[in-house]
This record gives structure tokens, C-alpha cells and sequence, in this order.
């Protein structure tokens, strides 16, 4: 068993979704022990609290309670091997630099930084240092998307592919939000696109693509934004993806609305592909179906875990290996995204204050 040693920095929801996996595969003895060394904070109440909300113990947390501490402390604390951040994106570029700069290699939430100019910094700075940097698009690791991808490109269950469909929506509830909420605040590049848009995206070059970043196969976007008046962001963001080949994606995505229908269908000249979740970042189930009637292909995923492990465990690999750069998720592909968000908020003139990243 290996041992990665883990900084987690931001106290909020998605970190103790991404905590929850690392303790639940040290309960079940996996290959790797990730170590929560220490929680950075905004405040030691608030530090404190996640610490004990998640429920991190020293017979889960391989005999280690984890200290909090204020960002400073953190960033300088030896024992941490890997920050991973999950705190609003407007923040991520100081925060990578600043964990960069002090030897630390990082796993940062999606979308990795406001915009392309300010990735590629980070990635400068990644390269310089020798020190692993990956954005955390987890999405791209579950097993299910495995599984997908032999089904689609191996095997080619459905043909010749020929148009994906995604829906991503949620309903933030945004009349009972404060204008400073991170989903309506212009200042915390607020919206649907950044939020939620870059998965829609992310299954586009996953299901109609097997290249990744420099790799990938040519193709057109088009797209259209709905700007609110009031608040200065998107709530509603529209993209068509055309490939050289001819595949099309229809993406769109809102923080007005959810669906409990399936969020994505990939259409085949044999069948189609379909994926359900609660959440649409993360595909635990699908089911393929078949035009003549075949026996549908279906499977969910019913370890318990959020999703985050597979990521987390390939971090771990990574650095193990000395690797600064990951296969599934390389900076490319990083870069790929990011450029094509700067474009759709380009072409809608959706832009955000001079001085966030």
C-alpha cells in the first residue's frame, strides 16, 4: 500500500464530497492510503466544523488528525504532498500558484481558472517547478466512462455515431439567493457556463472524440448565451459542436431547471446510449439500447463512492511515478476547454470584472 499525503483547501461541499471518498476507500484497505494532513480554512470554526462533519478519524485518516489551518500556515506546511482545491474558480489561480511555489503538487477544481490565459500560467509554473498539476475533471475517470468508451469506440455497439445530446441543468433557486452567491456574483465569474457548462463540453470531446488535447479531432462551435439583466451572468448557455467527421453536439445548460429524465443521449446508426445521475457531473448508470431489439446493454455504479476516488487515485499513480502530467487529463485538453468557454463568453459579450483570474 502506498500513502499520498493530502491538503485540502476550501471547507465547502464539493471538498467534503471529494474527503468522503478518500476516507471510504481507507475503511476498505484500498491500494492507496490517502491522508487528509491538513483542512485550510477562511476561519478555524469554520475549518473545524468540516473536519468533523466529514467525519475524519484517526482510524480512517491512517492515524493522523488533521490539523486547520489558515491559508498561510497551510500553504508551508511540509507534511502535505498535494493540495487539492476546491474553493470558488475566481480563487484557484493564486491559490495553484501559491501552492506551486511552495512544492506542492495540486489537483485543482474545474474549471481550473477563469480563463485560457490564466491556465496556461499555471501550467508554465507546473513545468518549471517539475511538481504534478491537473485540472479536476473527474468526470473523466469513473468507470462507467470506461466502460462507454469501449462500448462506443472498441466495439462500436452503436454504429457509426452520429449526435449527442446533453442537458445539464439545476435549479439553484436563485430568487431565494444573495447577489453575492458564487452562482449570481459577476466577481465570482457567477453563471452557468463555468459552472456547469464545462461538462457539457467535457462529454462532447469524451463521446465523439478519442483524442485528447493536442490530439484531438478538428471541429466548429457556435453558441448563444442568455445574459440576465439584473445580475451580469448566464443563466442560460447554448452550444452546437459540429466535428470534421459530421458528428454534432447539442449542449445546454441552466441553473433555472432540473429534469429527472436522462441527461445525455448519444445516437448511433444501431442504437443509443443514454445516462442518468442526480448530478450530471457524475455517471454512475446507463443503459444502451438497441434498434433490432438486442438485450440493452445497463450499468450502474453502486460502490458508494461519490466518484471522486478514481481521480484521486490516479493522482496518486501519477506522482508515484514521478509523472507531472496526467494521460486521462492532460494540460491540453485543459487548455482546449478553457478556450472554448473564452470564446462563447466572447461571442455573447458575457464579460466578468477586470482583476478576477
Amino acid at each position: 500500500m502506498s500513502t499520498l499525503n493530502w491538503g485540502i483547501l476550501g471547507a465547502g461541499n464539493i471538498s467534503s464530497q471529494f474527503v468522503h471518498d478518500l476516507l471510504l476507500n481507507n475503511s476498505r484497505n484500498g491500494k492507496i492510503m490517502h491522508i487528509v494532513r491538513s483542512v485550510g480554512s477562511s476561519s478555524q470554526e469554520k475549518g473545524q466544523k468540516f473536519v468533523d462533519s466529514t467525519g475524519i478519524t484517526i482510524e480512517n485518516n491512517g492515524g493522523v488528525t488533521p490539523s486547520v489551518q489558515s491559508y498561510k500556515e497551510f500553504f508551508t506546511n511540509k507534511s502535505i504532498d498535494v493540495v487539492y482545491i476546491g474553493t470558488p474558480h475566481p480563487f484557484h489561480r493564486k491559490q495553484a500558484i501559491e501552492a506551486l511555489e511552495n512544492g506542492k503538487h495540486v489537483l485543482c477544481e474545474k474549471p481550473v481558472t477563469v480563463t485560457g490565459e490564466s491556465a496556461r500560467e499555471l501550467i508554465a509554473l507546473a513545468k518549471k517547478k517539475n511538481l504534478f498539476f491537473m485540472e479536476a475533471v473527474w468526470t473523466r475517470f469513473f468507470p462507467s466512462i470506461d466502460l462507454i468508451k469501449k462500448y462506443v469506440f472498441q466495439e462500436k455497439v452503436l454504429g457509426d455515431t452520429k449526435r449527442l445530446w446533453v442537458d445539464f441543468g439545476y435549479d439553484a433557486g436563485l430568487d431565494t439567493l444573495p447577489a453575492t452567491s458564487r452562482v449570481r456574483d459577476p466577481k465570482l465569474a457567477g453563471g452557468a457556463l463555468l459552472d456547469i457548462g464545462v461538462y457539457n463540453i467535457t462529454y462532447a470531446r469524451i463521446l465523439l472524440d478519442t483524442g485528447v488535447g493536442k490530439n484531438a479531432s478538428e471541429f466548429d462551435v457556435k453558441s448563444f448565451q442568455t445574459i440576465d439583466e439584473n445580475d451580469g451572468v448566464d443563466y442560460v448557455s447554448s452550444m452546437l459542436f459540429k466535428y470534421k467527421s459530421g458528428k454534432h453536439a447539442i449542449l445546454s445548460c441552466t441553473n433555472y431547471s432540473s429534469d429527472d429524465g436522462p441527461f445525455l443521449r448519444l445516437e448511433g446508426t444501431k442504437g443509443k446510449l443514454e445516462i442518468w445521475a442526480s448530478n450530471p457531473a457524475c455517471p454512475k448508470k446507463f443503459k444502451i439500447t438497441f434498434k433490432d431489439g438486442t438485450e440493452p446493454i445497463e450499468y450502474e455504479d453502486t460502490t458508494g463512492y461519490n466518484g471522486f476516488i478514481y481521480e484521486a487515485n490516479a493522482v496518486a499513480e501519477d506522482i508515484a511515478q514521478g509523472r507531472i502530467e496526467n494521460s486521462t487529463m492532460p494540460w491540453d485538453e485543459t487548455l482546449l476547454v478553457m478556450d472554448i468557454m473564452d470564446k462563447v463568453r466572447k461571442d455573447s459579450g458575457l464579460q466578468y470584472p477586470m482583476g478576477i483570474e
